[in-house]
């Protein structure tokens, strides 16, 4: 009897966990809360100040010692170095790269205008490795002409190039292997330039390197796949552009955040205009609903005119509408989205106090 009793238990106990189990899927299933995929904007290294949204871009870096370097004869130039190289070069093509490169990356940054005017490259005939600052009427000529906040230029531009193909015997005497290297070291030197001095001109100096590396087991096919040397020098500019592009415009970060239907067909209508990111008139449809007489489904729409305020750049709105849903009714969703909010507001503050 007592066997039976203690199995009886043992079948009770399953049977309610099987239950609670069920219905806590069901429960997640149905869920009104639903997430949504976003980009958010990571504040760059050197943010700057809200006063400059608009951009021309100047190329003060080529003194006449720059040339447009032809890609055979570089090419019969690191033959006849038995191709082995460790030189500077100074490619008008490759500093000209290191401009529209930039440009394009800080234009869809999403955070500047950018001008690149035709007439973009300012011809130096000194060789200082410093340089000093344009003349302030020149920049507010700029500005005015091209209707731009502030002027970014490009100082200076240097490439340093290293290729190196080796022989090597591997398996005793019968397979050899060929490597060839090459490494571009580039240094660029930047300012940014207010019209009429209104604060301390910025300087920017960004140095780094690229290389490519191969392994093959004859010369010919360690070659073809190796970069011209052209292709390499362009290459060190188009890092350049990106590297300055990257100090000072925000780079785009994959989040999720989530939303909520309420089972409403006039208040959910809101939702196709979300995933298409129209935010501003998802906000318009919920803000009919905000003074809904059920607590919680007022509480849910709060919660997604919060979302629809992150979204459209208002933090502190955001902030107030989350308030407005804790308050309404408590869910941890919300609590959860609040300190999200929090901490991005706190962010932003330390960012707004070191913009240049």
């Amino acid at each position: 009897m007592k066997v039976f009793y203690n199995l009886l238990k043992s079948q009770n106990l399953c049977f309610k966990w099987i239950i609670f189990v069920f219905i806590g899927l069901a429960t997640f299933s149905c869920s009104s809360l639903k997430n949504i995929g976003i980009e958010v904007a990571v504040q760059p290294e050197y943010p700057i100040g809200e006063d400059i949204q608009s951009l021309a871009l100047l190329n003060r870096s080529m003194t006449s010692q720059f040339m447009n370097l032809k890609t055979d004869s570089l090419e019969k130039i690191l033959i006849n170095n038995k191709m082995s190289l460790d030189t500077v070069l100074q490619d008008s093509i490759a500093a000209d790269t290191v401009i529209q490169t930039a440009a394009r990356a800080l234009y869809e940054s999403s955070r500047f205008d950018v001008v690149v005017p035709k007439e973009r490259n300012i011809i130096r005939t000194d060789i200082e490795e410093i340089v000093k600052p344009l003349n302030v009427s020149f920049i507010n000529e700029i500005c005015k002409d091209f209707n731009v906040d502030g002027v970014l230029v490009l100082e200076s531009f240097i490439e340093q190039l290293k290729t190196n193909y080796s022989l090597r015997t591997t398996d005793g005497s019968y397979n050899n292997e060929f490597k060839a290297a090459t490494d571009i070291s580039y240094f660029s030197e930047w300012r940014l330039y207010r019209p009429n001095d209104l604060k301390p001109v910025i300087r920017f100096q960004i140095g780094d390197s690229i290389f490519w590396n191969v392994v093959d087991y004859s010369l010919e096919d360690v070659y073809k796949q190796m970069p011209r040397t052209k292709e390499a020098l362009i290459g060190g500019g188009i890092a350049a552009g990106l590297k300055m592009s990257g100090y000072i415009s925000p780079r785009w970060t994959n989040q999720t955040r989530y939303y909520y239907l309420t089972g409403k067909n006039e208040i959910d209508a809101a939702v196709p205009f979300i995933k298409n990111n129209k935010w501003e008139e998802a906000a318009a449809i919920w803000e009919k609903h905000a003074s809904n007489s059920s607590k919680k489904i007022r509480s849910k729409v709060e919660y997604n005119l919060a979302l629809a305020s992150e979204m459209n750049g208002d933090l502190d709105l955001a902030i107030e509408w989350g308030l407005k849903s804790f308050k309404s009714k408590y869910s941890k969703a919300i609590e959860v989205y609040l300190k999200t909010l929090d901490n991005k507001r706190i962010a932003q503050l330390k960012e707004n106090k070191k913009r240049y």
